[in-house]
């Protein structure tokens, strides 16, 4: 006798299917991605159409600044964010230092860990005038996108152009010698004088996130055996956002690694699968086409700014701007008479009108605290330096883009291409001041004669040399110069 068959109920068809369902997800749904991540790797290779999925040029020269940090034996530090390009170590003496001789699409460091485009020579040339430039990431040129188009190149090129000039028409310039007659002397008197003769090397000696105590090691114990003629110091806002109680700024929290080895692993371990994912052309054309990936995804801690960085209580902010004073003192005693210059560098918060839609739009982000904090820290900086010995050296560019109408900043202290030009012109007339030659006295002593009095030639208020012929198209357009 067979037995009866019996259906399945509907729970149990159910169930089924919900297992059936689940197992498909879970084998289905990984098989469908990797080939989906073949077919998408074939066919972008086949096609040689890599390049399409490189992250769009603002985060992918973010990413080119962004540090590596990497110990003596070139390996990263596990758990510490290695997605940038610019391979730094840490530095007994300097706190942390670039490493010599790389190079990316948009910047290249010579084998002396200088932002140069050739070895800088310990002996300098004798008709060669050097000029360091030192400071952070402002003075480094951030996201310049290539050396030619950094700060100490432009500057470089209007002194050189500025020589050129005045040898090929010596006839706009004073003359090397005063003239004798009245007429020539008031003629001479509207013309801008000269800077001394020779070949300006102006060497980008900067490094992003620098602080005057970073700087100063630098002088100290590298740039000073190049023998310079000029020093350029191109800082203030990372003095303004680093605890009092940090000489200078490091990279990487090793005590904390220390302190906590487990947690360390276990971002170390989130970090290589999250490189893992990035490296994924399925994730690589979202993150290109469907959700670009923001700046910020590179950055490092120098290049993320917010109003807690910098110091609300005034006892604190003092603190750290007497730092940044005693530190610059040192660094004019170091330079030992050689011509300097204490140039605070430009900030967002001090171009308040002309504002483009964009600065505005990194203001508001930025938040009314940052702005007020940031405003009161200039104020208060330039403050300290003026009632200082260093006043004479001392030069406030912290409002330098006050009138300019173009976009002038990307974040709160990096500029773009035009506001780089104007700063570059500021800087070197600043420079200029320091290479002045004044006409010598035309009156000659005989063999035996009592040396006479020179000639004393009241000088005029100096005009202007005309510029439009040297400056950069970018610069032409600018207003408010």
């Amino acid at each position: 006798m067979r037995r009866p068959r019996y259906t399945p109920s509907w729970q149990s068809k159910r169930k089924s299917w919900l297992r059936n369902t689940l197992l498909l997800i879970f084998v289905g749904l990984p098989l469908l991605l990797i080939l989906a991540e073949l077919i998408a790797r074939g066919a972008v290779l086949a096609t040689g159409s890599t390049n399409q999925l490189v992250p769009n040029k603002t985060v992918a020269i973010a990413q080119s600044y962004a540090f590596k940090l990497q110990d003596s034996n070139g390996n990263n530090y596990p758990g510490l964010p290695d997605a940038g390009l610019l391979h730094i170590k840490r530095s007994p003496l300097l706190g942390y230092e670039i490493l010599p001789s790389q190079s990316s699409d948009y910047w290249q460091i010579n084998d002396q860990g200088f932002r140069q485009d050739s070895s800088v020579p310990i002996e300098k040339p004798a008709n060669e005038i050097r000029i360091f430039l030192v400071g952070g990431s402002t003075a480094f040129t951030n996201m310049a996108e290539k050396n030619q188009k950094a700060l100490a190149f432009k500057i470089e090129k209007l002194l050189n152009d500025r020589v050129r000039a005045q040898n090929s028409s010596p006839e706009k310039f004073k003359p090397k010698e005063i003239p004798y007659f009245a007429d020539q002397i008031e003629a001479m008197r509207a013309l801008p004088p000269r800077i001394r003769d020779g070949s300006y090397r102006v060497i980008a000696a900067a490094a992003p996130g620098y602080s005057s105590g970073n700087e100063l090691a630098l002088l100290a114990h590298r740039a000073l055996a190049y023998n310079p003629n000029a020093l350029l110091i191109l800082d203030g806002y990372e003095d303004m956002r680093s605890p009092s109680n940090q000489p200078a700024r490091e990279i990487g929290n090793v005590e904390q690694m220390l302190r906590d080895p487990i947690a360390q692993y276990r971002q170390h371990q989130t970090q290589q699968f999250n490189n893992w994912l990035n490296s994924l052309y399925l994730v690589k054309a979202w993150q290109k086409w469907v959700a670009p990936a923001d700046i910020t995804v590179f950055s490092s801690e120098y290049q993320t700014f917010n109003a807690e960085q910098l110091a609300k209580d005034p006892k604190e902010l003092q603190k750290r701007l007497d730092r940044y004073l005693y530190n610059t003192q040192q660094m004019i005693k170091l330079a030992n008479g050689i011509p300097s210059l204490i140039v605070l560098q430009p900030e967002i918060t001090g171009k308040q009108k002309s504002l483009t839609k964009e600065e505005e739009g990194i203001l508001k982000s930025l938040g009314k605290e940052y702005s007020d904090r940031a405003a009161n820290a200039y104020k208060l900086a330039e403050q300290t330096l003026n009632s200082s010995s260093l006043k004479s050296k001392f030069v406030n560019f912290y409002q330098v883009f006050q009138d300019t109408n173009q976009q002038a900043f990307i974040d709160p202290i990096h500029l773009t291409e035009a506001a780089n030009d104007l700063l570059a012109q500021k800087l070197y007339e600043s420079t200029e001041q320091l290479f002045l030659v004044q006409p010598q006295s035309n009156m000659p002593i005989g063999e035996g004669d009592t040396p006479k009095s020179p000639v004393v030639v009241p000088e005029a208020p100096t005009t202007p040399i005309n510029r439009t012929n040297i400056l950069p198209e970018s610069l032409k357009n600018l207003k408010g110069l």
